[in-house]
Order: C-alpha cells, then structure tokens, then sequence
C-alpha cells in the first residue's frame, strides 16, 4: 500500500469543495488482505486488517481478534481500512463532509477504501440506528446468539465467533439472504450458510448441492 500524507488528503477533499475540517486519522500502516482460514474457524469471507501492530478480522462489519477460545468480538479499531463498506451501511453528511454508517461505526473515504474514524460531532445529526438484539438459539443443550447472519457464544473473554451450527434454527433471515432453488426446494444463503423455511422459523442446513 502506498504511503499517502495527512497533507494530500487535505488537498484532496479541498478538491472536492470540502468546507469543513476533515479528521480522518491517516494511518499509512494500515492495510486490509483477504485471507485464507489457516488453524482457526473463520467466517467466509472474511478480511485481515493490519493497524499498526495490531491484527484484526473483519466480517459484515464486525471486527474480530484472536482469543484462547476463538474470535472475540471487539470495537472497531480507529484508523483500520476496508476496501469495501459493510452492507446496508448509510451516508451523512456533516457540513459538505460525508460519513458512512455501520451500526454505531463510522467510515470516511480515503486511499485504498474506507477508514474507522471518531463518530461525526454536529447539532444534526439523524438518530443512531434502532439497537439490533441477538436471537438465542439453542441447539440442544448449547445455546448461540444469532444477529445478522452470524453466530456467536458467550465465553469468560466475551462474545465469540462460532461457525452456523446445523440444526440451529432462526426466528429470521438476515437482511441480505438469497433464495435459491435446488432439486424443486428453497433454500435461503448468506455468506455460505444455508437455510431452509420450518414451522419454527428457519433452519441452518447443509450445503444443497456440491461444489
């Protein structure tokens, strides 16, 4: 990745008829690889994010960190960039300055794709986003929390990442889910978790069909 000065980003948004200050914590150390899942679950899909010294994975605009027992769940680290926005993200605009908005974090363009900034200060503001609760889902005795596609438990060092336990069954569908048909069936897929339709609400199944 190219080292890119504080100074330029401001000539870049003056450029671009930026009235107001731009704080975008330039960090020419942070990097973002899609990886391959090498000795620990990971979702499908997921990035490497590089700040500074630190490792992170990214996945639907969640942020990971290696623990004794899997992922563990963690704020956004300011100055961390993603080639790409997570989904269902909204734009505001402060000023003539444009923030994207994922849940309770904030990105603004720069060199490479998008970086985690300081949420925006100002009198207008919209509201933050409704709270989205966790769905506990039990599979047997084992009980998961379910948001948005993913999986997670409860552990001593806090939220963890879990791979789509099979059986598991959802009151919903995440918000981006597909349909698809395979041998006169529906099926339901989100980052490679498939569902289908059951009396109780939506069950995670095998892949339907191979590879």
């Amino acid at each position: 990745m190219k080292t890119v000065s504080a100074s330029f980003l401001t000539l870049l948004c003056a450029a671009a008829g930026a009235t107001a200050l731009v704080t975008v914590p330039l960090r020419a150390d942070s990097h973002v690889d899609v990886g391959l899942s090498v000795g620990i679950p990971l979702p499908h899909g997921y990035v490497d994010v590089v700040v500074g010294r630190e490792h992170y994975y990214h996945y639907r605009g969640v942020f990971y960190r290696r623990g004794p027992r899997g992922l563990v769940v963690v704020r956004a680290p300011r100055g961390a960039v993603l080639r790409e926005l997570p989904p269902y993200y909204s734009r505001i605009y402060v000023g003539n300055v444009i923030y994207f908005r994922y849940g309770e974090v904030y990105y603004q363009p720069c060199p490479g794709g998008y970086m985690v900034v300081d949420a925006p200060v100002g009198p207008n503001l919209p509201p933050p986003p409704p709270v989205v609760e966790y769905q506990s889902v039990w599979v047997g005795s084992t009980e998961y929390l379910f948001k948005d596609g993913q999986f997670f438990q409860k552990t001593p060092d806090g939220l963890v990442w879990r791979e789509a336990p099979l059986g598991a069954v959802t009151k919903t569908l995440p918000p981006d889910a597909t349909s698809l048909w395979y041998q006169d069936n529906e099926y339901f897929e989100c980052g490679n978790v498939y569902f289908r339709k059951s009396p109780d609400g939506y069950k995670v199944v095998p892949r339907p069909f191979p590879k």
